[in-house]
């Protein structure tokens, strides 16, 4: 398994560029959850993101899959110019690694309209993945 510490630094050089939209337009922010009982990791629940995350204990929240979340991001339309296209292949790289680096990663999106997002996975020594921000209306 990948420190943190990496782990951090290569989704920091996956994401440098990039801008999850939405009806907002949002950065992806690397983070790290250090967990005391390292050794017995496992995917983590809703009511533990909303811990890590301070969040409010009741905040709505959802998970979804990795394809679903990034769906469009990485989808080459016909009608695409040469920067979108760019684009799409910065994000199904940024997929790739986050495949690559977090074990079991997971999507939550906690809130309604405008929502923050967790990308989680499990690493060395707790959990890393990336913060963003949608906007839903």
């Amino acid at each position: 398994m990948i420190d943190s510490t990496t782990t951090v630094g290569l989704l920091q050089k996956a994401t440098e560029g990039l801008l999850f939209q939405s009806e907002t337009d949002a950065p992806l922010v690397p983070f790290f959850w250090p967990e005391a009982d390292a050794a017995t990791l496992s995917p983590l629940s809703t009511s533990r993101v909303l811990a890590l995350s301070d969040s409010k204990p009741d905040a709505p929240i959802k998970t979804t899959t990795l394809a679903t979340f990034f769906r469009n991001a990485t989808r080459e339309e016909s009608w695409h110019n040469k920067e979108e296209k760019a684009e799409v292949e910065k994000f199904r790289a940024l997929v790739a690694t986050i495949k690559s680096t977090l074990k079991k990663p997971q999507v939550f999106r906690v809130g309604e309209v405008t929502i923050d997002v967790y990308i989680v996975g499990i690493v060395e020594g707790g959990y890393a993945g990336l913060k963003t921000q949608v906007v839903e209306t």
